[in-house]
Order: structure tokens, then C-alpha cells, then sequence
């Protein structure tokens, strides 16, 4: 068989496999919090792997050789620096992150500004996403192109179908743990291909010690690219986009704890820095092997040149697969978080608040396959990957970084002033970046050194200006939506007396036997199902959702509904994630969950308890029974 028809064999394999992890984990879904996020259970170890499987595309092992190859050991700043940094810095932040409740960015500053900003920042964070995804297709076409001869078309095409399949089925969990896969087979790919290199390098009786000195200084100057200032720029250009990207974020609300989330982050870091490392190697490789560069494009395509030029047929069908690893982990990752904020954030908030779990099921899996299909198609006319990641990165830079890290560290910041830096900033960002690419047709840094890469450093500057300044001239936001950010301001708002309930009595038995309870880290994950009789005497056919949570708030002020009333909480203390919080199941299933640590455990049991007396109640107003599902 021929190098093409190996790799199509392998790649049935190989999808075959992650396949067959989407319909296992298929089973655990319950709830859009089990297909987002994986009903928050992972442990370190997966989400480590996955964070470095995510930020690791086909695109960017070409990416990082070439610059290196091209620009020599100043190029770090570019994107490995950045990289790197950002999932440490994410996971310096990752306890306030994780103790919101939330399953996207847009839900986040919800419950800490206003609903407002929530679809602004959707839209910003779908965008960012997409244009990622982007960049993997474009990888991916180059390497079946340049080592196959395929169409543009058919790789794209091969990439998104097998990608829908298993995302779909399996959701989040199945992205996570197929990126384990993924890493195994991209880093296996990356040590290979470094080691090829030394190799071809040896037979020609050059060591890597000689093949680094012959390099030169400059290409060792890590400052090369305009002094200390000049990483400044590129650190401030780049590394704020990448901190406020969403996907790591969901790997943080998807840890079983705090811990889990920090140490998963930094092993990803970790094993990031192991396939830079290759890429380094493989770099100075190269330098021996074949004349400099002139460009971009070709540094990345040589790469892809060592490897075609000294395999086998079957070796170069194994590698391609490793390429495929790469692509496809990055792909489900950013395909997932764009979905996410369409159907958490627009369907769910505003277009649709009355569906039921089994219903946004359904949605989201339709709008997995719709952000693949826009990302294949856009990535069958572009052909630039730093580009794509650039200006992906510094959109979401411009945009939302001041507001959702301000909002996060900072009390005085408001809705308008998150409002003011998301249009100012992103706005300029767009506008400069249209201007660059339709009317001017050059980089803007060729009329300033303050317009490198794309302009950001003026955007960013404006969404900063406009976010503290039109903070601090409009009213603070209200202490409840400060409460669950800032423990001083929880310890006004919220009550320290404890929940009082008869746990020997026959009510309290019957419910707490019935109160599902698991344990993942320092979290335990209650839950209770209530099911709800039809009304029988006036024909109405099921329970008007908007209605019954408008009386069970006016009856109990502790419920509330920060971000919509597809969702609510009875906000007993500053620890959202431990709030009883109560969703629609499917028209006659009322849900309750909590997630307290694990020695509030007793607490929570009180809390649900109180919970669905207060439900029952509400219900019965309504002619309607609770009843234990």
C-alpha cells in the first residue's frame, strides 16, 4: 500500500477510537453542564494533558520551528513565551474563577456586572474561537497537501466530519479525554521529528553543539526583535488575549477543585515547554540541513519538507496521524467553546430560556456541527496561520481582557465601564485591523512602532482608559453581584445563621434518602430530581417555567436569578458553587443541585431539604404536587 492509502486506513483507526470515547462518556450526559463541562469531575492529570493538547496545533509545530529557524531564539516572544505564560498566569487566577458558577466567560461577567455585557462578549469570545479553529484547518490541509497531494477541500473536509462525530456525541468529556490520546500522538510526532533531525545532522558530521555556534549571535539574541521593549510589546500584544482565552477557563470550571484546575494548568504548561523544546532542536536541525528561509511560509513548510524527504511510506502515514492529533485536539477544544456561547449564552439566555435540558442537549450538539462547518469554511480560503492566530488573540485582547480580569480582582468596576472598554477596544481593534487588511494593504507598524501587530497596543490602551474611567464616574455595582467576587462584601450581604431542619423528621428522611451524593476532590455533587403532577382540573398540559420562578421569588427573596431565569439560585452564602441551584429537567422534572465542599456536606442536605418545601409550595399555588423523582 502507498504512504496515502496507509493514512487513510490509520485515520479510520484512529477515528474509530475517538469515536468510540464520545459514546462511551455519551452516557453521562445529563444536563448542559455535563456536556460543557464534563459535570465538573476532572482531575489534574487529564486536565493538564488536555490544556497542553488544546494550545498545540499542527499549525503551531510549524509555527514555532519556523520562527525559530527563521528568526532565531527572539522569536519565543512571538508565541512560545506566550503561550506558556498564559496557562501559568490562568492558573495563578484559577481559585477566583472557579468558585463562579458559571460555564462560559459571558455567564461569568453576568454575575458580575450586568446581562447586558453578556452577549457583547458571547459574540467577541464565538469570533476569537472560530478564527483559532481556523488556524488548525489551515495546518491540516497543508500537511495532506504537501505529503499526499489532497485537495484543500477533501482535508478540510476529512477534519470536520471526524471532529463532529465524536464531539457530538461525547461532548466535553469525550474532548478531554481524546486529547490525552491527541498529546501522546502530537508529542510522539514532535521528539521524532527533533531526533530525525540530529540524526541527519550527524551523518554529516555536525553536532548540534557546532550546528547552534554556526548560527551566530543574533540568531541567540533573545532581545533581537527591537530590545526589551520590543518583548514588552509583543508580551502585552499577545499574552492578555491568551490569559482571557475561554477554553482553558472551562477546563478550570470543569476540575473536581481549585487544586485539580492549578495543577492540571501547570503540568499543560509543562508538557507545552517539552514540545517547544523539540521544535527548538528540530530548528537548529534544519539550519544544517537546508539553506535559510526567505519567508514565513516556507520556514513552516520545511518542517513538513524533513519529514516527507527521510521517511517511509508507513512512517510518513503514522506521522501524518500525529498531525491529525494535533489538529483535531485543537479543533473540538475552540469548536466546543464557541458553541458553548451561543447556546449558553444567546439560545439559552434570550432566544430560548424555557427549554429543557434534553432540549439544549439537542442545541448544542447542532451547534457543534455549525461552528466546524464556519471554521472549514473560512480555513479553505486563508492560508496565513499567524495571521489567523494574531489577529484571533488580539481581539479578544482589546475587547474583554480589562473587563473580565478587572471585574474579577477589582470592586469599583461597573457594567458601563466593561460595556465602554468592550465597544471602545474591540471596535478600534476591528476598525485598524480592516483598515491594515482592505485599505492600507501593509502591516501597521510600518507607520508606527506602536501599531506593531495589528495596532493592539492602542487598542488595548483605549479599552483601558474607557474601562477604569467610565467606572469610577458611573454607580457601583450592587453588593449582590460583588458578594460572590469579594469575601468582605459576602460577609455583609449574606447571613451566617444556619439552615434549620428536623433531620429526624419524616419529610427530612424521605427527601435526603432520595438526594444523589458523589464526591470529586474537595467537592461533593448533590442532586435531587422533583417531579411535578399536571394540572388536572383547567386542561393546562404542564408547568409555565417564567411564571412559577417569578413566585417562588416574590414568596422567597433567597432565590435569585443572576443570570436568567433558565437558571436559579437560593444565594444562602458567598460560595455560589455550594448554592442550591434548581433547573428546568424536562417539562414535569424540576432539577436541584449543589456542589459544597465536602464538610458542608450536612449543610447542603438541609438546604435542598428547605428548597423543595419552599418548590412544593410555590407548586401547589399553581395546583401542582412535588413529588421525589
Amino acid at each position: 500500500m502507498d504512504a496515502y492509502s496507509l493514512f487513510l486506513v490509520f485515520l479510520a483507526i484512529y477515528i474509530a477510537v475517538l469515536l468510540g470515547i464520545g459514546l462511551y462518556f455519551s452516557r453521562q450526559q445529563k444536563s448542559v453542564t455535563d456536556f460543557w463541562l464534563a459535570g465538573r469531575e476532572l482531575g489534574p492529570g487529564i486536565i493538564g494533558f488536555s490544556a497542553a493538547s488544546a494550545w498545540i496545533t499542527a499549525s503551531a509545530l510549524l509555527l514555532a520551528t519556523g520562527l525559530f529557524l527563521l528568526i532565531g531564539v527572539g522569536s519565543i516572544w512571538i508565541w512560545v513565551f506566550p503561550n506558556i505564560a498564559g496557562l501559568i498566569v490562568i492558573a495563578a487566577i484559577s481559585g477566583r474563577i472557579k468558585n463562579i458558577p458559571a460555564l462560559t466567560q459571558p455567564e461569568l461577567m453576568e454575575i458580575r456586572y450586568d446581562p447586558m455585557i453578556r452577549v457583547p462578549v458571547a459574540l467577541a469570545v464565538t469570533i476569537m474561537m472560530i478564527l483559532f479553529s481556523v488556524t488548525d484547518f489551515i495546518g491540516f490541509k497543508l500537511v495532506l497537501g504537501t505529503f499526499f497531494g489532497i485537495d484543500p477541500f477533501f482535508a478540510v473536509t476529512i477534519m470536520a466530519v471526524s471532529v463532529a462525530l465524536y464531539v457530538t456525541v461525547g461532548g466535553f468529556r469525550a474532548v478531554v479525554w481524546t486529547d490525552v490520546v491527541q498529546y501522546i500522538l502530537l508529542a510522539g510526532l514532535a521528539i521524532y521529528v527533533a531526533s530525525l533531525s540530529l540524526d541527519l545532522i550527524a551523518a554529516k558530521d555536525v553536532t548540534l553543539i557546532a550546528a547552534s555556534s554556526a548560527l551566530g549571535a543574533d540568531w541567540w539574541d533573545p532581545f533581537l526583535l527591537g530590545g526589551l521593549l520590543g518583548a514588552l510589546v509583543f508580551l502585552v500584544a499577545l499574552l492578555p488575549g491568551w490569559v482571557a482565552e475561554q477554553d482553558p477557563w472551562q477546563k478550570i470550571w470543569a476540575a473536581r477543585d481549585a487544586g485539580s484546575a492549578k495543577k492540571g494548568l501547570l503540568l499543560g504548561a509543562a508538557l507545552l515547554a517539552l514540545v517547544y523544546l523539540c521544535c527548538f532542536v528540530t530548528a537548529i536541525g534544519l539550519s544544517v540541513l537546508y539553506p535559510k528561509p526567505a519567508g514565513e511560509v516556507e520556514a513552516e513548510m520545511l518542517y513538513l519538507k524533513i519529514i516527507s524527504d527521510n521517511v517511509s511510506p508507513t512512517l510518513l502515514a503514522l506521522l501524518s496521524i500525529g498531525f491529525a492529533a494535533a489538529s483535531m485536539s485543537c479543533t473540538d477544544t475552540f469548536a466546543t467553546s464557541a458553541a458553548s456561547c451561543v447556546s449558553r449564552d444567546l439560545v439559552q439566555r434570550h432566544l430560548w430560556p424555557t427549554a429543557t435540558m434534553k432540549q439544549m442537549l439537542v442545541v448544542n450538539r447542532i451547534l457543534v456541527i455549525v461552528m466546524i462547518t464556519i471554521s472549514a469554511s473560512i480555513a479553505l480560503y486563508a492560508t496565513s496561520i499567524v495571521d489567523a492566530v494574531i489577529i484571533a488573540t488580539v481581539i479578544g485582547t482589546t475587547s474583554y481582557f480589562f473587563p473580565i480580569i478587572g471585574g474579577l480582582y477589582w470592586k469599583r468596576a461597573t457594567r458601563w465601564g466593561a460595556l465602554a472598554a468592550l465597544i471602545v477596544g474591540g471596535g478600534t481593534q476591528i476598525l485598524l485591523i480592516s483598515y491594515e487588511q482592505f485599505w492600507y494593504k501593509l502591516p501597521l507598524d510600518t507607520i508606527s512602532p506602536y501599531l506593531t501587530e495589528h495596532g493592539v497596543l492602542a487598542g488595548l490602551s483605549l479599552s483601558a482608559l474607557f474601562f477604569v474611567g467610565v467606572s469610577l464616574a458611573t454607580r457601583p455595582e450592587p453588593d449582590i453581584r460583588l458578594a460572590p467576587f469579594f469575601p468582605d462584601i459576602a460577609e455583609k450581604v449574606f447571613s451566617h445563621d444556619l439552615p434549620r431542619a428536623d433531620r429526624d423528621g419524616k419529610r427530612y428522611l424521605a427527601v435526603s434518602s432520595c438526594i444523589e451524593e458523589k464526591t470529586a476532590g474537595e467537592r461533593s455533587h448533590l442532586n435531587l430530581a422533583i417531579e411535578h403532577s399536571l394540572v388536572q382540573d383547567n386542561g393546562v398540559e404542564g408547568l409555565s417555567w417564567e411564571a412559577f420562578v417569578k413566585g417562588l421569588m416574590e414568596r422567597y427573596p433567597l432565590w435569585f436569578t443572576p443570570t436568567g431565569g433558565h437558571i436559579v439560585y437560593r444565594l444562602s452564602q458567598a460560595d455560589m458553587l455550594a448554592c442550591v441551584k434548581m433547573v428546568r429537567g424536562d417539562n414535569s422534572h424540576i432539577w436541584l443541585s449543589a456542589e459544597p465542599r465536602s464538610e458542608q456536606g450536612e449543610r447542603l442536605k438541609d438546604e435542598i431539604f428547605l428548597a423543595y418545601g419552599e418548590i412544593d409550595e410555590v407548586l401547589a399555588a399553581f395546583g401542582m404536587k412535588a413529588r421525589l423523582g
